[in-house]
């Protein structure tokens, strides 16, 4: 599969990497605005091409990751589209259900592999603690928690303080909403939602409280604090923890008071995602089973509500 990354921020670095992990991807450069960047990025990974968007929607390549910023995603997505190039795009893909429908109409009806990029799961970390919680290792499940918790600064007009695209909810929230709905096999009902959101800027911390079946579920994030980065599953006969849930592969689980430890080595944390995404390009698949439009919507039927 030959893929071009369309973007050329810091996470256009580490899927780089990944893509070189992956034998079924061959990655022929980076595309940005800026050329020099592209060319920079694209000599940096042994690439033989550079350019603009346009310059590679006009060629031969099969795929392309979009990686840009947040706000810039839809607009990528639906010229990918047009040209018949499958898509894969960093999350949070868009910020409406109402978006959603529309770009997988579109991709729907140009015949087109369109899926939102949640690494979290496809790690074997997380579909080992998934298969846990379904054999009821640690009994029936009582809740289940994630939170991504992390420090930082950003200027004023930084894209992640915008009231449509920014805000740490839809950004990180996509993480733990995703992973925690993937685990549970549901999409939750949303019982509260907290921020410091205000009429100026996008929220900087976040937290609710969902209801998945009569499971409690809880996610908490941050943009701007450290604290939490772990994802949690509370059972009648013990718990699983993970921690940077994620990009490692650690877990911790304590079942009937015995404290177990299970450390999955991973290759990368974003070469299963990649891998999943070239299998389906090289065998002419139309959807993920794993991130479909349906999984991407029941993310976005909760951070949409930031907002509301």
């Amino acid at each position: 599969m030959k893929l071009a990354i369309f973007g050329c921020g810091r996470i256009a670095n580490r899927v780089a990497k990944g893509c070189l992990q992956v034998k079924e991807i061959d990655l022929v450069g980076f595309a940005s605005k800026d050329i020099e960047k592209a060319k920079a990025y694209s000599e940096l990974y042994g690439c033989r091409d550079f350019g603009d968007y346009d310059h590679f929607l006009s060629g031969d390549i099969d795929a392309v990751y979009i990686a840009n910023y947040n706000p810039g995603h839809r607009e990528l997505i639906e010229k990918c589209i047009r040209k018949h190039k499958a898509v894969m795009c960093e999350k949070p893909m868009l910020f409406s259900v109402k978006e959603n429908d529309e770009v997988f109409d579109l991709a729907r009806e140009q015949g087109v592999l369109l899926m939102e990029a949640l690494k979290s799961v496809f790690l074997p970390s997380i579909i080992e603690v998934k298969r846990m919680v379904k054999e009821k290792q640690i009994g029936q499940i009582i809740s289940i928690y994630a939170a991504f918790m992390r420090g930082g600064h950003h200027p004023a007009d930084h894209w992640i303080n915008d009231l449509h695209s920014g805000g740490a909810f839809k950004d990180l929230g996509s993480y733990c909403i995703g992973t925690m709905n993937f685990i549970m096999d549901s999409c939750p009902e949303l019982l509260s939602l907290e921020s410091d959101r205000d009429e100026r800027k996008a929220e900087s911390t976040a937290h609710c409280l969902l209801d998945y079946d009569g499971v409690r579920g809880e996610a908490r994030v941050s943009n701007s604090v450290d604290g939490d980065t772990l994802l949690r599953i509370t059972g009648s006969k013990g718990s699983i923890e993970v921690f940077n849930f994620w990009k490692e592969g650690k877990i911790v689980c304590e079942i009937d008071g015995v404290k177990h430890e299970k450390k999955i080595e991973l290759i990368s944390d974003f070469y299963y995602e990649l891998k999943h995404f070239a299998d389906l390009v090289n065998s002419g698949a139309k959807s993920s089973e794993i991130m479909s439009r349906k999984a991407s919507e029941n993310i976005l039927k909760i951070t949409e509500q930031i907002g509301a």
